[in-house]
């Protein structure tokens, strides 16, 4: 498995591979240049195990073990299963990527607790939301009701954890930015994207409304040691 991928820095530009941490180290990557958190990353070296584990739900819910997880009509189960795996894999890259192979160890639901705070020094668990857009008009972090619940969206479905949003496809990443409970309840709304057919709500806000990506260092213990590479 490589240890060595591509990122780049929004505040300050610097873009290149970089080598990542010692597994079983903790904590977030930040730029070598200007110690801002990083925000955009390569998950390509990955491809082979991302496509395993895809497989292996196309083979579950071929078995019935599980169902359809599809909510954009325009995407295959297959697709939402890859891209949801890459974003959580890059959120895991840039938020504690030491803890990687823990995370490409880790299966079975986890809803609220993608990356345990115990892996990136948050306060919270962090819970990865994915978009392929990003424009003025879309690009939303959604949080759908539990499965096997019923009715209509319901505060309490909204986890006490803290939500990223990764945008992008195709291996390559970034950390649009994120929220918390109490920040989405508030500054957050009913159905932000159209619900279609066959569709459950949904409770989100505009990936411009979330809180930065680098403002995340600011809720870490002071004494937390950062990797740079």
């Amino acid at each position: 498995m490589s240890d060595v991928t591509f990122i780049s820095c929004q505040r300050c530009g610097a873009e290149g591979d970089i080598e990542l941490p010692p597994r079983g180290t903790v904590g977030p990557l930040v730029c070598p240049q200007c110690d801002a958190l990083v925000n955009m990353i390569s998950v390509a070296a990955w491809h082979e195990h991302i496509e395993r584990r895809v497989a292996g739900f196309a083979e579950r819910q071929r078995t019935g073990s599980i169902g359809s997880r599809k909510q954009a009509m325009e995407q295959s189960d297959i697709a939402i299963d890859r891209d949801g795996l890459q974003a959580e894999l890059a959120a895991c890259l840039l938020l504690c990527p030491g803890m990687r192979n823990r995370w490409l160890t880790t299966g079975g639901p986890n809803r609220g607790n993608d990356l345990p705070p115990d892996w990136t020094l948050l306060p919270k668990p962090t819970e990865v939301k994915q978009t392929r857009y990003c424009d003025d008009r879309r690009g939303c972090l959604i949080v759908r009701p539990p499965r096997r619940t019923p009715g209509p969206m319901r505060a309490e479905y909204i986890d006490d954890c803290i939500y990223v949003l990764m945008h992008g496809q195709h291996g390559l990443f970034t950390l649009l930015g994120w929220t918390d409970r109490s920040h989405l309840l508030s500054a957050g709304q009913l159905n932000p994207i159209p619900v279609r057919p066959g569709q459950r709500e949904c409770w989100g806000m505009h990936w411009r409304r979330l809180r930065t990506p680098g403002s995340l260092l600011e809720i870490l213990p002071r004494s937390t040691r950062r990797w740079t590479g």
